[in-house]
């Protein structure tokens, strides 16, 4: 009878671990995912990304998924973390335009001080939609 009520009470005790870690998994992968309608094309790290609906997730301090909504594709990239010094407040990608190439540059993840910087090749890839200038600039594109 010792025997049997050891063995509930430590699965009880395993099943309330396995909870609780469960559940902070849970809304820590929260706080990592966003969805964005993105308008135009881009690059981010050598590979092209169509315009469309797609859920960002930082699947790691070092690599971000990219999944389009619509057709499921997805494509992950490798991420520098750094930190800043205020708390975001709003999720946002920062893209940079060079040569006539849009780069997805850095996420924001808004409830935190971290973003994550995209290693940025200025190589062109592809042509982007002719109705964006070709200046040199940075943007950002707020998320909801």
């Amino acid at each position: 009878m010792k025997r049997r009520a050891a063995t509930l009470t430590n699965l009880f005790l395993s099943l309330a671990l396995t909870t609780g870690l469960l559940c902070t998994a849970t809304s820590a992968s929260a706080q990592s995912t966003m969805s964005v309608t993105i308008p135009f094309g881009f690059s981010a790290s050598h590979q092209y990304v169509p315009a469309g609906s797609y859920k960002v997730e930082l699947l790691s301090d070092r690599f971000l998924s990219l999944r389009n909504i619509k057709t499921n594709k997805t494509q992950v990239v490798m991420v520098s973390p750094e930190s800043g010094q205020i708390i975001e407040t709003q999720s946002r990608l920062v893209f940079q335009r060079h040569d006539g190439q849009l780069l997805l540059k850095q996420v924001w993840i808004a409830g935190t001080n971290m973003h994550s910087e995209l290693y940025v090749h200025t190589k062109p890839e592809r042509t982007v939609a002719e109705e964006i200038p070709p200046l040199d600039s940075t943007f950002e594109l707020a998320l909801k």
